[in-house]
């Protein structure tokens, strides 16, 4: 291969929409009042940060195992555990409030009406919903 031809390898021409063309500009002007130098907040700059930014992204996700969960996954589970946890919790104090006479308290039941699981199941169900819209 010819020297002159070497340098001149790494050159990409890329057309970018006037939409995109505006948010750019508008992320270039915040970073020049935030006081960076036309050097670095320009275009071409910036729009080489982002290619990487993508990049590496795209290789994260092409190198991540199949098995590993997403930040997302991992927030809803925490989430609906803790949703749980306040349901069962409002429910136990709920009948100790109610019960009078302690001794009709059946103490060490585990047999839960179905019912009730499937409304606790329904309302973690709509507050993961509203979360993680």
């Amino acid at each position: 291969m010819n020297d002159d031809n070497s340098g001149k390898r790494n050159r990409v021409n890329l057309t970018i929409p006037f939409s995109l063309l505006e948010k750019i500009d508008g992320h270039v002007e915040k970073k020049l009042e935030d006081g960076e130098s036309r050097d670095t907040a320009n275009r071409s700059a910036f729009v080489m940060d982002m290619f990487k930014l993508g990049l590496r992204v795209y290789e994260n996700k092409i190198n991540k195992d199949a098995s590993e969960k997403t930040l997302d996954q991992k927030l809803e589970f925490i989430a609906k555990n803790v949703l749980v946890s306040g349901f069962i919790t409002d429910a136990i104090f709920g009948v100790q409030k109610e019960t009078v006479d302690a001794s009709k308290v059946i103490k060490n039941e585990m047999v839960l009406d179905p019912e009730w699981v499937k409304a606790v199941n329904e309302r973690v169900a709509g507050k993961l919903q509203e979360y993680f819209k």
